[in-house]
């Protein structure tokens, strides 16, 4: 198999604030503010990138209202991503290798939020660090869960997408 030998080397090709929300009229109080996270991975094989947008929003726990919101993408040039191609025809990323580009984009999400709110009445607000090992693969089943259930719901061949920006994975 050639993945065996091919070393997953990647670069940073693109990061780009796609948006920003603030609500400063929301006024939480200590203990009553929940963090959700929201993700988007795509890949073309054919171009050799990956791409990862990561959503971080901040809510009321009594009301759900968002009172910050940001998203930023990330996009990683893959060296030879066809040389990770197995006997069937499936793109086998090496073992950590996704986690590790999440953990890269979810700390330029972090860098873009912290940079966004500086001046504003949240600017003390931090975006928690992670373990990518462990929020990926839940943003990412959470995914595939409401990909299968807008399959049930949606005829992707009459030309309808698939929007996964509104999916979340919350944490208090």
């Amino acid at each position: 198999m050639e993945n065996e030998t091919n070393v997953f080397a990647f670069d940073v090709v693109r990061v780009l604030d796609c948006g920003f929300s603030i609500e400063e009229m929301i006024d939480p109080t200590d203990g009553n503010i929940q963090t959700g996270y929201g993700m988007n991975f795509t890949f073309d094989v054919e171009n050799s990138w990956v791409q990862m947008i990561v959503r971080v929003d901040f809510n009321t726990i009594d009301t759900d209202k968002t009172f910050i919101s940001g998203t930023v993408l990330t996009r990683f040039g893959i060296n030879n991503l066809k040389g990770f191609i197995d006997e069937n025809n499936l793109v086998n990323f090496p073992k950590g290798s996704l986690e590790t580009l999440f953990g890269i984009a979810f700390t330029h999400m972090r860098a873009i939020f912290a940079k966004n709110i500086s001046g504003s009445r949240f600017t003390n607000i931090i975006v928690p660090v992670i373990n990518p090992n462990e929020l990926f693969p839940e943003l990412l089943n959470l995914s595939i869960e409401k990909f299968k259930q807008f399959m049930g719901e949606k005829d992707l061949a009459k030309g309808e997408s698939v929007d996964f920006s509104n999916f979340q994975i919350k944490h208090d």
